[in-house]
This record gives C-alpha cells, sequence and structure tokens, in this order.
C-alpha cells in the first residue's frame, strides 16, 4: 500500500459528487480532506490531476459508478487461482448477465473462504455492467478533468462493510432515490445478491416485500434457504423510521445494524483497491490505456513548454542585459569623445616632455663618453673623430704604427669604465674590439662603444 501516497475517491449522486482525499497509514487509508462539488461544477484540478509530481509521489483516482447502473451476481466455484477462476466465469456469462456479451464489462471480487470449512467453494462476487453506460461515465467525468484509474461498484463494500455472519436477508437502503441492496446469508455464504431499484412513495414497502418472497422462493428451489428469512436492516435512522414499521407489521424478525458512513467506505474501498490482486475495476482496457498516454503525452508537452519558457526568459534576459551594456557603452562613448581633444594634448605635451628630458639626458650622457675618452685615452693616440648618437659612441684615429698596442689597452680600459651616476653598473655594456689599418709609419684605428643605459631605455 505504501505504492501510493494519494487516494481520491468520487461518488455521483443525483444530488452532485462527493470527492474524498485519503493518505495511507499503516494498513489503512485516512480520510484527508472532503469536498462536495455540484454535477456541472468542476473538480479542483490540484486535487486530482496528474502531473510530474505523480511520477514520484503516486496518486490513484477511483469512481465509484453509480449502483443503478451496476448488476450483482453471486456463483460458487471450486477453489482454484484468480485466473482459473476468471475462465470459469467466463464460461458462465451469458448465464450470470443480463447484458449480451459483447456489450458489457464485468468484474469479481472473490469473497474470504470461512477457515472452519478448507473443502467449501470459493464464493464469487460478479460485478456487471453496460459498456455504453460505463463510456457515458467515464465520459462525464473526463470534461470534469477526472480521468479514473479504478472504476467501482460502492455496493461491495456496503457488503464487506457489514461483516455478515447471521443468516438471513440483509437489507442495505440508500437512500429514497437509489437501488437497495439485498444479500442472503445462508451457510456461511453469500446466496444471492440483487440491487432493487424501487419506485418512490407508498409502494416500496409493498415492492420490497414481493422481490424479497421472489427470492426466497427461488432460494427454496435452489435449496440454499433453510429456515424462515431473518431481516437484517442495515440503514441509519431515516431509513430506519421509514422501514421498521413496515417489517414489523409484515409479521418477520427484525434485527437492527449501523451502516457504514460514506468517509468509511471510500476508506475501505482504497484499501482494497490498493491491493495489487484486487479484479475487481470495471474500467475498460482501452480507456486505461489511453488515459495513460494522454498522462504521458501532458509530460512531454509540460517538459517542452518549460523548456520553451525557459529559452525565451534566457533570450530575454540576454538581450536585457544586452541593451544595458549597449546604453552603458553609449555613455561611455560619449564620454571619451567629450575628453578625446585633452587627452590628444596630454599625449602631445607628454611626448614633448619625454623628448626634451630625452636631450638632457643624452647631453649628460655625452659629457661622461666624452670624460671617459680624455681621461683614458693614451697621449701616444690621436682622436680624429668621434661620433655620438643615442647609445652609441663611435671611435676613429691614428698613431705611429710602433705605438698601436695603446689603442688596445685603450679599447680595454673603456670596457671597465663605471657610470659616474650609478657606480655599481658600467658605463658600457659592450665594446667592439678595434679595427685597425697599418699605412707604413701610420695606423688607422676605429671602434664603437655601446652604452649601458640604452638597454634600459
Amino acid at each position: 500500500m505504501a505504492r501510493w501516497q494519494t487516494v481520491n475517491v468520487l461518488l455521483t449522486s443525483a444530488s452532485g459528487r462527493r470527492l474524498w482525499q485519503l493518505s495511507p497509514n499503516g494498513n489503512n487509508f485516512t480520510v484527508q480532506g472532503e469536498k462536495t462539488v455540484l454535477i456541472n461544477e468542476g473538480l479542483p484540478a490540484t486535487v486530482v490531476g496528474k502531473d510530474w509530481h505523480t511520477l514520484f509521489r503516486k496518486k490513484l483516482n477511483i469512481a465509484w459508478l453509480p449502483a443503478d447502473r451496476v448488476f450483482l451476481r453471486v456463483v460458487h466455484l471450486p477453489a482454484s487461482e484468480a485466473g482459473e477462476i476468471e475462465q470459469m466465469i467466463e464460461l458462465q456469462l451469458e448465464k450470470l448477465s443480463p447484458l449480451p456479451v459483447g456489450q458489457m464489462v464485468w468484474s469479481f471480487y472473490l469473497m474470504p473462504r470461512p477457515l472452519e470449512k478448507p473443502d467449501a467453494l470459493q464464493t464469487v462476487i460478479v460485478i456487471i455492467a453496460a459498456r455504453s453506460s460505463v463510456e457515458e461515465f467515464l465520459g462525464q467525468l473526463e470534461t470534469e478533468g477526472y480521468l479514473a484509474d479504478r472504476l467501482e461498484a460502492p455496493g461491495l463494500d456496503q457488503l464487506l462493510a457489514a461483516n455478515m455472519h447471521e443468516e438471513g436477508v440483509w437489507v442495505f437502503p440508500n437512500g429514497e432515490n437509489e437501488p437497495i441492496l439485498i444479500a442472503w446469508w445462508y451457510g456461511g455464504a453469500v446466496q444471492n445478491l440483487t440491487l432493487v431499484s424501487l419506485p418512490t412513495g407508498e409502494e416500496r414497502g409493498p415492492q420490497m416485500k414481493a422481490q424479497i418472497e421472489q427470492i426466497a422462493w427461488a432460494g427454496e428451489l435452489e435449496g440454499w434457504l433453510t429456515s424462515a428469512p431473518k431481516i437484517h436492516l442495515v440503514a441509519a435512522p431515516e431509513e430506519v423510521r421509514f422501514w421498521e414499521p413496515f417489517f414489523k407489521n409484515s409479521g418477520e424478525q427484525l434485527q437492527l445494524h449501523p451502516p457504514a458512513t460514506e468517509p468509511q467506505l471510500a476508506s475501505l474501498s482504497a484499501r482494497r483497491c490498493a491491493e495489487t490482486s484486487s479484479k475487481t475495476n470495471l474500467l475498460p482496457r482501452d480507456f486505461s490505456t489511453r488515459y495513460h498516454q494522454q498522462f504521458v503525452d501532458g509530460l512531454w508537452m509540460r517538459g517542452l513548454l518549460a523548456v520553451l519558457s525557459t529559452y525565451i526568459i534566457g533570450v530575454l534576459i540576454y538581450f536585457g542585459a544586452l541593451y544595458v551594456l549597449k546604453m552603458k557603452y553609449n555613455k561611455v562613448k560619449s564620454e571619451l569623445a567629450s575628453i578625446s581633444g585633452s587627452y590628444t594634448n596630454a599625449l602631445k605635451d607628454g611626448e614633448e616632455l619625454r623628448i626634451l628630458l630625452d636631450r638632457q639626458e643624452l647631453k649628460y650622457k655625452a659629457l661622461d663618453c666624452w670624460r671617459a675618452v680624455a681621461t683614458n685615452m693614451p697621449d701616444s693616440i690621436t682622436l680624429e673623430h668621434m661620433y655620438f648618437r643615442r647609445g652609441k659612441l663611435e671611435l676613429r684615429g691614428s698613431a705611429v704604427s710602433e705605438e698601436a698596442d695603446q689603442v688596445g689597452k685603450f679599447n680595454e680600459d673603456l670596457r671597465h669604465i663605471t657610470n659616474p651616476n650609478r657606480p655599481d653598473q658600467m658605463l658600457f655594456s659592450d665594446v667592439a674590439p678595434p679595427s685597425m689599418n697599418t699605412h707604413g709609419a701610420s695606423t688607422e684605428w676605429g671602434f664603437s662603444c655601446d652604452l649601458k643605459e640604452a638597454e634600459s631605455e
């Protein structure tokens, strides 16, 4: 029973519809809510409808077929498995049913067998209804959004709730406009079961008496009626006030029994239908298949609708964010355009300032180079040309051939000259070896030096 988290039971009568919502409580079902709905009023979709939550919280929708559309029959068969009993009933349907076999739907219920009689026959209650009536009733429920999982006969639960154990005829009046259920209990089993529709007014009593007499005669002929029938009236106080005088005036034995309330019957019906072995469902198989397909299609459509809605919302959010960013971009662009002139002027001023600073620095670098050359150049060589450009010093000169080695010494000394502004660094990062051309007694020489600071700039 834990398979079902919610069970809905719907009762349809001439005055309207009554819906009970039940939840499992141990081995039973407890009524959690009750709602009365007019015939033309829709049922609450949040209660009876099914959505994706139903995949995790199973919901069972039960509808009671009106009693005036149901036929009940009793048959006694050898004890066997449910499948074999179903085949036995099929062989007797033409005899049991007041309707042609091709125009009806049917189900059955196996009554509990008495423990003291293990060899007794199996009592089976056969439930029969016209297929046209079932389809019409289901069509009405579909228009109100109620897709039934099971279609049940409420008279069966009335019979089981009475807990019959005394021999006699058990009468279950359900109101002036509803059929009366009559059950004959003899020999520890139900021998006959009938739903009797009676007219309103004074004729109800005589016609009830005639029905009981006819069934009693049939029981005598069949051999199961072994004593004068005792009347067991299972009725509410207002029904008792009508029927009690009639049965007492007829001189018959009468015993009163309190009936089960409609919520109690709903709980019993939910418990019985929740059992996987229950065979009392009158819902045609094609309706059950179509309802399941509608449920699956509904899940797909809701899923696609949710995906489409999420996509549309995402697109709207994207375009909204794009619009906001575009507004910010245009604002920044306008601000940039307003300051572009001053920004260009600032760049120009900065560049001019940098040029002035470079010129000032180059003057000091040129002086440092001149000082290094003047300090370290030997007297025996002559400097004829000194060219200074950004980051590079080129020296050209001549010397007497016998003093040409002084050029090499001069070149080596320049390699180790430190920067006067930064004693931890050399003035030149690289001093190229001198190139020397000898022409008789005179030698021409030249080499270049790379300033250390040139790399950092």
